[in-house]
């Protein structure tokens, strides 16, 4: 449920990237101030799990801005099973760790067709690298007890993807993106379920957010 659940996700985003760039070509009713991405918040969904970020970008070019995106997530097994006892407790079989990332993706967001294209939709592309901290902490510890013998381990690794900002007004705009990470584990994988190693915390991942224009 899980997988057809993201895999629809990623086929609307596609589609809805793909409307959005036919749809920029329509002619702004009112005339809009050259503005640029200042910072963003976000909301990220993978096939790993949930999470919030915060971005930071800078022009460098009339087209190309440096970005800085802090993320903070779960990270869980493809073959974790939550199972419910007779009391409501959550239950997941085997699962002996739990896992939080935090990626620093350092990189870059260019504006695709700059001055060829007009309205409220731009389409753009990221690329970077993501040096990433790994958080580990014991499962048959309850959650916050198990926050004192959480230990880390690290990656790092590329990044790449496509998206669009939508512009609500001046000073804000709708941020959609899809990107995929490569990020393997530096000195060994890290285990969720027991037996079973995670070895990239990479992969595909959804933003939906704001940026925040100046």
């Amino acid at each position: 449920m899980k997988n057809k659940l993201f895999v629809s996700l990623v086929i609307f985003s596609s589609i809805f990237f793909i409307s959005s760039v036919l749809f920029s070509q329509t002619k702004l009713k009112y005339n809009v101030p050259e503005v640029r991405n200042n910072w963003g918040l976000g909301f990220i969904y993978s096939e790993s799990g949930f999470g919030i970020s915060v971005s930071k970008y800078a022009p460098i070019s009339k087209s190309i801005d440096f970005s800085a995106n802090l993320l903070l997530s779960g990270i869980t097994d493809t073959r974790e099973v939550e199972r419910f006892d007779v009391y409501g407790n959550s239950i997941v079989l085997g699962k002996i760790n739990r896992l939080f990332m935090m990626p620093l993706s350092i990189g870059f967001n260019m504006e695709l067709f700059k001055g060829d294209l007009d309205g409220d939709f731009k389409p753009n592309i990221d690329i970077g690298i993501a040096p990433t901290l790994i958080l580990i902490n014991p499962y048959s510890e309850s959650f916050f007890k198990a926050i004192g013998f959480t230990t880390a381990k690290f990656a790092i690794g590329p990044y790449i993807g496509i998206g669009m900002n939508y512009m609500q007004s001046k000073s804000m705009a709708l941020n959609v993106s899809l990107n995929y990470y490569y990020l393997p584990v530096i000195n060994g994988g890290v285990e969720s379920i027991q037996y079973s190693t995670i070895n990239n915390v990479g992969g595909i991942q959804l933003l939906f957010g704001m940026n925040f224009l100046k």
